[in-house]
């Protein structure tokens, strides 16, 4: 019995002692997460502080679209500083600042922001037209065409020597050159939304503020022979059926009249008699 009760008290001893060390270990660890070390604190402040730029880049560039140009440098910044917490530990202190930096909270807010970041540059399409921080080939021909139509309006527009009835016709081969460019390019997703934008602008300046627009009068023509032939339909499925119907009218009246003629026959052959 004394052996019994030796061995209840020797495991009720380790366990508080197990469950002391545990509480401590909580609780040093509740402490150095709300205090975070330098290292680890210097770093969540510079990633705060590049997404923030990055978010006030992308809303004063968003009309005109201009975010890939503008801001990429911004997101440049973001991503080396998320980097850099993917990589940080700190030898010196018991905290990896890492694992506390990405789970701070229940919110995530330093995983949450970096992936706001990405996907508002996803949803540009930068990597379309970017080639590490500046634009590739095909999205500097479309800007070098854009800046040769502004400054042909420009110079109609400012310029008193120039009318602005003269501005469709002497600005309309760089309009051509802009968007056939980028109609020649444009289904091989090859331009982010900067271009895009772009070319969507100029397009609606050039139709409805300077009223260039020149009306294609085949597609006009084509529009009307199909809107006739549209609305031309139900009269000829009317003027058929009524043809079908005064077909099959007369087709009844003929067979009625022989059913009479063939009555009257055979009432008259009835009156014969028979004599035996």
């Amino acid at each position: 019995m004394s052996k019994i009760i030796y061995f209840l008290y020797t495991y009720l001893f380790y366990l508080n002692a197990r469950l002391s060390l545990a509480s401590n270990v909580t609780i040093s660890s509740t402490i150095s997460i709300d205090v975070l070390p330098d290292g680890c604190q210097n770093l969540l402040q510079s990633f705060a502080n590049e997404t923030a730029r990055f978010t006030l880049c992308v809303i004063t560039n968003a009309r005109p679209i201009t975010v890939c140009e503008k801001c990429v440098n911004e997101f440049n910044q973001v991503f080396k500083r998320y980097e850099e917490i993917q990589k940080l530990h700190n030898n010196d202190s018991e905290v990896d600042c890492r694992a506390v930096l990405t789970n701070i909270d229940r919110l995530q807010v330093v995983y949450a922001s970096y992936n706001y970041v990405l996907d508002m540059w996803e949803k540009a399409s930068c990597k379309l037209c970017l080639n590490g921080t500046v634009f590739n080939d095909k999205t500097r021909g479309v800007i070098i065409r854009g800046d040769n139509l502004d400054k042909c309006i420009s110079k109609h527009t400012n310029d008193s020597k120039f009318s602005n009835t003269s501005l469709c016709a002497d600005c309309k081969q760089y309009y051509l050159n802009l968007t056939n460019y980028y109609n020649k390019y444009k289904n091989d997703n090859t331009f982010c939304m900067d271009v895009v934008d772009l070319i969507n602008n100029t397009q609606s300046e050039w139709s409805l503020k300077w009223k260039c627009h020149e009306s294609n009068y085949d597609s006009e023509w084509v529009l009307l022979v199909i809107s006739f032939i549209v609305l031309l339909m139900p009269i000829l499925f009317y003027f058929i059926n009524w043809l079908i119907s005064q077909e099959r009218s007369n087709v009844l009246l003929s067979q009625n009249r022989w059913h009479q003629r063939f009555t009257n026959n055979a009432a008259s052959t009835s009156g014969y008699v028979v004599i035996s």
